[in-house]
C-alpha cells in the first residue's frame, strides 16, 4: 500500500459511506488505484447493509455483559471462573459444620 493510499483511505471510506465521489485531491488516484477502488466498494457495500439493518431490533445475548467483562484485562478484569470462590466457601462451611458437630457431640466420659 502506498503513502497516497494511506492518505486517501479516510476520504475513500467517507465517500463510500456518504455515497459521494471521493474528494478532489484523491479522485484521480482512486480512479487508477485498484486497492482504493476495492476499499471503496467494500465500504459502500457495508454502508448499504448497515442502512438496511437500521430498522431491525435484535436482542443481545443474555450473557453478553459477562462475556465482555471477562474478556477485559488489567484493572477492569473480572474473574473468568466461579470455581475458586465456591470451593473456598464449601471448605469453610465444611469446617464450621465439623466444629459444630464436635462441640455438640454427647459427652460419654
Amino acid at each position: 500500500m502506498s503513502v497516497v493510499c494511506e492518505m486517501a483511505a479516510p476520504f475513500v471510506a467517507n465517500s463510500a459511506v456518504d455515497g459521494h465521489d471521493v474528494s478532489r485531491p484523491f479522485r484521480s488516484h482512486t480512479a487508477t488505484c485498484l486497492k482504493c477502488q476495492a476499499r471503496h466498494a467494500v465500504m459502500s457495500r457495508t454502508a448499504r447493509e448497515l442502512v438496511a439493518m437500521n430498522d431491525q431490533r435484535l436482542a443481545a445475548p443474555a450473557d453478553l455483559e459477562w462475556r465482555v467483562l471477562t474478556s477485559l484485562e488489567g484493572e477492569l478484569e473480572v474473574r473468568r471462573t466461579w470455581r475458586r470462590p465456591v470451593a473456598l466457601a464449601a471448605a469453610l462451611l465444611s469446617m464450621a459444620a465439623a466444629i459444630l458437630i464436635w462441640r455438640l457431640r454427647p459427652n460419654t466420659s
